[in-house]
């Protein structure tokens, strides 16, 4: 089945026994078209970029990052037309759109100053982008925030945002992830779908988003990705949730291609 048959099951709740596949790999896939890092600031880039790591991955979804790389950035407008021209060719193959753009954190935190002040700050703004992207029907939409500290996960302000803009995504029937969601982000915060590194302790998991368990291994590390893999089966299996492959990790634009071959035949061999 398709890669947008892996997403309906998602979206009904339905069993989905393989792995899904859905990597960052915007950098990734500029190597494959031997393209600079700078390129992927252009629209048109960045969305072939992404479609080509999707295609040479094998994976279910094309991922259109909203800060491919280290020191590239897009406005919210060149981010909805990459979007929009990724959507286009991930159409013809039958692959579903995952849309990334930055959360409430890691807005407040590039504003600075006083965390409440920046939030008000932040949220018109935030929520404007969120419903604009929504118009364009991707299929997910993943907020990435960093690794949040004691005063943010804190903070009252931040449960209200996030629950605002998942009523937004199920207004226009969109799955809503996160990289990676709070700890306490549960019963109506908890997010579809919650991204993150696998723990290095096996009996630390990840915080499970509401439709699935998807986990973001290292794709460089090719024993570290398997055993996380082996670890995410047992527990997406005792979860009774569909397993979603991630990761940017280890999919930059220095990848050698066979290191990412190495982490699909993981995949497969044991699917």
């Amino acid at each position: 089945m398709s890669g947008l048959g892996a997403i309906e099951a998602l979206r009904g709740g339905l069993h989905w026994s393989a792995p899904i596949l859905m990597p960052s790999a915007a950098a990734f896939g500029a190597r494959l078209e031997a393209r600079p890092l700078a390129d992927l600031a252009d629209p048109q880039a960045l969305a072939g970029a992404a479609v080509a790591a999707a295609r040479f991955l094998g994976a279910d979804a094309v991922w259109v990052s909203f800060a491919p790389a280290a020191g590239i950035t897009l406005s919210a407008a060149a981010h909805r037309d990459a979007v929009t021209r990724a959507a286009a060719a991930a159409g013809r193959l039958k692959l579903a759109v995952l849309a990334e753009i930055p959360g409430p954190i890691a807005r407040a935190r590039a504003l600075g100053g006083d965390l409440d002040a920046a939030l008000r700050e932040i949220k018109p703004g935030l929520i404007e982008e969120f419903e604009a992207l929504s118009r364009l029907r991707p299929d997910i939409i993943v907020l990435r925030e960093p690794a949040a500290s004691g005063e943010e996960a804190a903070n009252r302000s931040l449960p209200r945002l996030y629950g605002a803009l998942k009523r937004l995504a199920e207004h226009f029937d969109i799955l809503k992830g996160m990289w990676p969601a709070l700890p306490e982000m549960t019963g109506p915060a908890q997010p579809d779908l919650s991204f993150a590194p696998v723990p290095d302790a096996p009996e630390a998991g990840p915080v499970t988003g509401a439709r699935a368990l998807a986990i973001a291994p290292d794709w460089s590390d090719a024993p570290g990705f398997g055993a996380a893999l082996q670890r995410a089966r047992t527990a997406a299996a005792a979860a009774g949730l569909p397993l979603i492959v991630s990761g940017g990790t280890g999919l930059a634009h220095d990848t050698e291609p066979q290191l990412a071959r190495a982490a699909i035949a993981t995949i497969t061999e044991r699917a």
